[in-house]
């Protein structure tokens, strides 16, 4: 992690109204990808772009901002911590940045937490309604409120072969790839607010409760199905398994009670749901394809990287089998 969290407090201090009560700055996540820090003293959280090259550029605060802030207002059954200040002059902290609250929970995406471990079946139920709850609302949203950005299914394809190749990624994954530009799957209807990766791990949880979804970097305005798909993506990945913990609990949701659900809250037709979770798995090779190319060519040293080129092989095998089963 590259920045120095006592430049990053007294920048706040200086910037904020209320920057006297400032005590220090702690990092949470930092790297490679948006970066959060809890300003200590005030209790709120700071949200930067990565302090070192990225995985996904372009990280842009302003509408990331402006994302959290109409979602908010606008769906309220999404939870969120509250929006607070955005700064756009690099000047103040080195990069654009906002402020949020702090919100109570928890996040879980590679081991059950026992909270969930001793409830596996009512717990996991209520975990997979919540989430989804918060999911169709986004989906049910007014488009008008949602800033302006988006692809079609076609330029959401296009988009991850670009990236694909660009990493330098394995033959199987580019075929997969140009297949679904080439066939693109149907949609379900006219375009909607889309989360780009609505996983349970984005969630918050303070005690068996949803408090918060997460890292909206990827927002836009296209087709639900590219959410429902990224999340039935998660099942049945075996070897290759992926910050799924939960899928393995019997009350979590199966496939097709998603797909169910998300018929039900939405009113629409999961058409080609296969296809979309065969594109959601291929975002997610293509990404972890970034790490590894930016490691192997010495732009990042970050040995979590080096573990995602070890990864690949096992994760498009699988993805090559979902894309076959799926036609």
């Amino acid at each position: 992690m590259a920045r120095d969290t006592d430049k990053l407090a007294a920048g706040l201090r200086a910037w904020l109204p209320r920057g006297n009560r400032v005590t220090g700055v702690k990092t949470l996540s930092a790297g490679h990808s948006n970066e959060t820090y809890l300003v200590e003293g005030i209790d709120e959280i700071l949200r930067m772009p990565p302090s070192e090259e990225g995985l996904l550029p372009p990280y842009d605060m302003v509408r990331q901002h402006a994302v959290l802030s109409t979602v908010s207002k606008a769906a309220p059954g999404v939870p969120l911590p509250p929006v607070l200040e955005l700064c756009d002059d690099p000047q103040v902290l080195g990069d654009p940045f906002f402020l949020m609250g702090r919100i109570e929970g928890e996040a879980f995406e590679y081991a059950v937490p026992d909270w969930l471990t001793a409830d596996p079946v009512e717990g996991a139920e209520s975990v997979c309604r919540q989430w989804f709850d918060a999911i169709l609302a986004l989906h049910r949203m007014p488009v008008s409120a949602m800033p302006p950005g988006g692809r079609t299914v076609p330029e959401e394809a296009q988009h991850w072969l670009d990236v694909a190749r660009g990493a330098d990624s394995t033959p199987g994954l580019v075929a997969v790839l140009e297949d679904l530009v080439a066939r693109p799957p149907r949609t379900s209807g006219t375009p909607t607010p889309v989360h780009g990766d609505p996983k349970h791990g984005n969630c918050m949880w303070h005690r068996g409760r949803i408090t918060g979804l997460l890292d909206w970097e990827m927002a836009q305005v296209s087709e639900p199905l590219l959410d429902l798909g990224y999340v039935l993506m998660f099942h049945d990945q075996g070897e290759a398994s992926l910050a799924n913990a939960g899928f393995e609990l019997p009350g979590w949701w199966s496939a097709g009670r998603m797909v169910e659900e998300w018929e039900k809250g939405t009113g629409r037709t999961a058409v080609d749901v296969d296809r979309y979770a065969v594109l959601g798995q291929a975002k997610v090779a293509a990404i972890i394809s970034v790490g590894a190319f930016l490691f192997e060519t010495g732009r990042i040293a970050d040995p979590r990287f080096k573990a995602f080129a070890a990864l690949i092989p096992s994760y498009v095998a699988l993805l090559e089998k979902r894309a076959m089963v799926a036609g």
